[in-house]
C-alpha cells in the first residue's frame, strides 16, 4: 500500500479530511516538515497489533 504525504500545513487545514481516509480507508499517512517526515498517522488498528505484537515478544524475551 501506498503511503500518502501531507505538510504540517495539510494536516492543519485538512486534519478531519485525512483523519477519515486513515481511519475508514485505512490509508497511513506521512507527515512532513521542511521536506522531512516527522510522523506517520496510521489506523489505529495497526497500531494495536503492533503494539501487542511487540508487548508479547517482551513478554517472551522476559520469560526466557
Amino acid at each position: 500500500m501506498e503511503t500518502k504525504t501531507y505538510t504540517t500545513i495539510d494536516l492543519r487545514k485538512g486534519m478531519g479530511e485525512i483523519l477519515d481516509r486513515t481511519r475508514i480507508a485505512g490509508e497511513a499517512a506521512a507527515i512532513t516538515r521542511k521536506g522531512k517526515t516527522v510522523a506517520y498517522l496510521v489506523p489505529a488498528e495497526w497500531f494495536e497489533q503492533m503494539a501487542r505484537r511487540h508487548q508479547s515478544h517482551e513478554d517472551r524475551h522476559e520469560a526466557a
